[in-house]
């Protein structure tokens, strides 16, 4: 009887040690051409096993790790290209504890250079865990083609309020708000927000950014050694990647220190100037190093916005540290696209090019590349050319910060900004669909709606500089610096417009089909004006209307779409 007790609790204890619950994915981290990273968080200590394969019935490799853990980290390798694959968590005696099924599965990236359709899903300021953020994953979810999504990009503030463990466990890994049914099959490749670095690096105490440590650098595995394209970093604080021909560039706007400039990185220092860091050596380093057409960069802290953060206040240092130190780098290695969260809104610019001070230096006639709205329905898709004297000129700025937050009643006035979505209940996400030469962005809102679309064409074709409709070197007098913001409109929008001096105008909303509606006649005072058009007051139904201003000489217009 007395040797049947050691065997008892011997395998008591082997129960103990060796029986797993998952409570925290599987997720996927680190994809590339040839591999991948699965990571899990169990209840007790346990030993790692993943099974693989191309069939989800027929998992027939497998990689082991004896060590004893909760956080678990499983590199899978030797894989193909382009190529989808199942998986599987294994326990020691090799059963099934969670996957073997269509939903946890993983698609290898192109080569890098290969010209493919390319899905991005951007989402920012989201980690609430609130039916906003459960409404906006839903509505991408049911959008076509969410399933095959290749690139999902955070865009910071990914766990509110504070960035702990805790928050990210029920607001992020959750199955009610967060992504959970997500994790199993789409790689994320985030960059981190203010919120996530209160656990972190704190503004109001700051440290060596080598030394940052915390629950979101814990969570993630980005790729710091190059392994996915880009150069390496050695850390996971910034990091760069390539996805068939498009280089993405993921930047860390919290690497700043207002009182010790050996820990500032991006130039918020308030007693001496910024010139260069590590971040910035690496980044001119890795966009001059890049060979792929399509470059993408993004991050929290947005260099323009007027949402639930305005991009001029005196207290936004972060901002402006990104808008006058990272945003030329960016421009001089002519980036296509900054995406960027932070403001609880959706604001998308013109094609712009050179404005890094205050809101009062911005100047339209020189930093604007292209005085189009976007729109490709409405012959006015943003052009970037690759010839001639406009050749790589123009990067287009997105804020999309309401992916689990909103702000009652945002400005939206930046001159930068084209279109803008912003109310209490105006949450949303951002998609991209990139094919060859061309990227189509839309903004997709929690019901379902596509509330901005916007294109950007890369060509060298130089004769299309006339169909950009450039700003002229004077505009016609007495009129100047007309705008319709928001454009596209659901509700109501605002035509704006200066006067040299005093004049009589005339000013009507015309459809497809020449109905004029007068919105405004009589005398107008010299300097800025505004009209305010709303569409249910006016009866307007879906369509493209041309605002016209008129004076005894002159007619100049405006395209405007509007949406339902």
């Amino acid at each position: 009887m007395r040797k049947l007790i050691p065997a008892i609790a011997l395998l008591l204890i082997s129960t103990i040690t060796f029986s797993q619950s998952i409570i925290r994915g599987p997720y996927l981290q680190s994809p590339n051409w040839n591999s991948i990273k699965v990571m899990w968080r169990t209840d007790s200590l346990t030993a790692s096993h993943i099974k693989w394969g191309t069939s989800p019935s027929s998992l027939t490799n497998t990689v082991d790790s004896t060590a004893l853990l909760n956080n678990h980290i499983v590199k899978i390798t030797g894989l193909q290209n382009s190529t989808t694959y199942y998986y599987a968590v294994a326990d020691d005696a090799g059963n099934i504890v969670e996957g073997g099924d269509e939903v946890h599965r993983f698609k290898t990236w192109p080569m890098p250079g290969t010209v493919q359709p390319i899905r991005v899903w951007g989402i920012g300021d989201f980690g609430k865990g609130n039916d906003k953020q459960a409404a906006v994953r839903n509505s991408y979810m049911h959008y076509p083609g969410a399933s095959e999504t290749d690139v999902w990009i955070w865009l910071g503030d990914n766990a509110y309020q504070d960035g702990t463990d805790a928050e990210f466990q029920n607001q992020v890994f959750d199955s009610v708000y967060g992504y959970d049914s997500l994790f199993t099959f789409m790689p994320f490749m985030p960059s981190p927000g203010n919120h996530d670095y209160n656990s972190i690096s704190p503004i109001t105490a700051p440290t060596a950014p080598l030394t940052h440590h915390g629950p979101y650098l814990d969570l993630v595995e980005v790729p710091r050694n190059g392994e996915c394209g880009g150069l390496a970093t050695g850390h996971e604080l910034f990091y760069s990647y390539d996805y068939g021909n498009t280089h993405f560039v993921s930047l860390n706007s919290e690497l700043g220190s207002l009182l010790s400039t050996s820990n500032d990185w991006i130039g918020v220092n308030l007693f001496s100037s910024f010139s260069t860091s590590p971040l910035t050596d690496w980044l001119h380093a890795d966009l001059t190093a890049n060979t792929q057409p399509w470059v993408i960069v993004y991050f929290h802290q947005p260099p323009y916005t007027d949402g639930s953060h305005q991009a001029d206040a005196a207290w936004e240092v972060y901002m402006q540290a990104m808008r006058e130190n990272i945003t030329p780098i960016l421009e001089q290695h002519h980036v296509d696209m900054v995406v960027c969260g932070h403001s609880h809104v959706y604001e998308r610019s013109k094609l712009v090019e050179g404005f890094y001070g205050d809101i009062n230096s911005f100047n339209a006639q020189t930093m604007v590349v292209n005085n189009g709205s976007g729109v490709d329905s409405l012959g006015e898709a943003y052009y970037k050319f690759t010839a001639g004297s406009h050749a790589n000129k123009g990067t287009l700025y997105v804020v999309n910060g309401n992916s689990g937050s909103s702000e009652t009643a945002p400005g939206l006035t930046h001159p930068v900004m084209q279109a803008g979505y912003g109310c209490d209940s105006c949450v949303g996400s951002l998609v991209l669909d990139i094919l060859d030469n061309r990227i189509d962005g839309r903004h997709l809102n929690a019901n379902g709606e596509i509330i901005d679309h916007f294109t950007l064409i890369k060509t060298a074709d130089t004769t299309l500089v006339n169909s950009v409709k450039e700003i002229p070197k004077s505009l016609p007098s007495p009129i100047s610096n007309i705008n319709v913001f928001p454009n596209p409109f659901s509700k109501v929008t605002q035509l704006n417009f200066e006067l040299a001096s005093p004049e009589y105008l005339n000013i009507g909303l015309a459809d497809l089909h020449e109905r004029v509606i007068t919105l405004a006649e009589g005398q107008f005072k010299a300097g800025q004006n505004s009209i305010t058009i709303d569409a249910e007051k006016l009866g307007l139904s879906q369509g493209v209307y041309g605002v016209a201003i008129s004076t005894n000489t002159k007619v100049l217009s405006r395209k405007v779409l509007h949406v339902k």
